[in-house]
C-alpha cells in the first residue's frame, strides 16, 4: 500500500496544538511469498491521529487497510518504520511492556454493530443469556 503522509485535520481551531495520539512514521509491513519474492502488503505509510479526532482508513479491498491497523495494533511484524502512541515508541516493544500498551488502544472493525458492542467478545446474545450460570441464593 504506497500512501502519502496523511494528517487528520481537526474541524475547528484548537486553543494550542497537542502532541499526536498516535504517529504511524513510514510503516513497511512485507510478507515472504513463494518463489523467493516478497508481498509489500504495506509500503511507507505516515499518518497522525490527534487527541479527540477520529480516523478512518478507506480503500480498495486488498489495498493494506486490515494489514496497517494489524500492524499499528502491533499483530503482525513491522518490517520497517516507527509507531508511536503517547509520545511512547512501540515499535518495538513486546511481551509484558507490549500488553501493558494494548491497553491503551483497539481496532474497530468493519462491523461497527458488533465491534461497539460494549460487552467485549460477545455478540448478538439473547437477553437471558447473562442469567446462565447464576443461581439465587435460597432463603433459609
Amino acid at each position: 500500500m504506497n500512501a502519502q503522509p496523511v494528517k487528520a485535520e481537526p474541524q475547528q481551531a484548537a486553543a494550542a496544538p497537542s502532541p499526536d495520539l498516535l504517529a504511524v512514521d513510514d510503516i513497511r509491513v512485507h510478507f515472504p511469498a513463494p518463489g523467493g519474492r516478497t508481498v509489500h502488503a504495506v509500503d511507507g505509510v505516515s499518518l497522525a491521529v490527534q487527541r479527540g479526532r477520529t480516523f478512518g482508513v478507506v480503500g480498495e479491498s486488498g489495498s493494506g487497510k486490515t494489514t496497517l491497523a494489524l500492524a499499528v495494533m502491533r499483530l503482525v511484524p513491522i518490517t520497517g518504520g516507527r509507531l508511536t502512541l503517547h509520545e511512547r515508541d512501540i515499535t518495538t516493544l513486546d511481551g509484558n511492556a507490549l500488553r501493558e500498551v494494548r491497553r491503551d488502544f483497539q481496532m474497530v472493525f468493519q462491523d461497527p454493530y458488533s465491534s461497539l458492542n460494549p460487552r467485549p467478545g460477545r455478540h448478538a446474545d439473547p437477553p437471558a443469556d447473562g442469567l446462565v450460570g447464576r443461581r439465587r441464593a435460597r432463603r433459609a
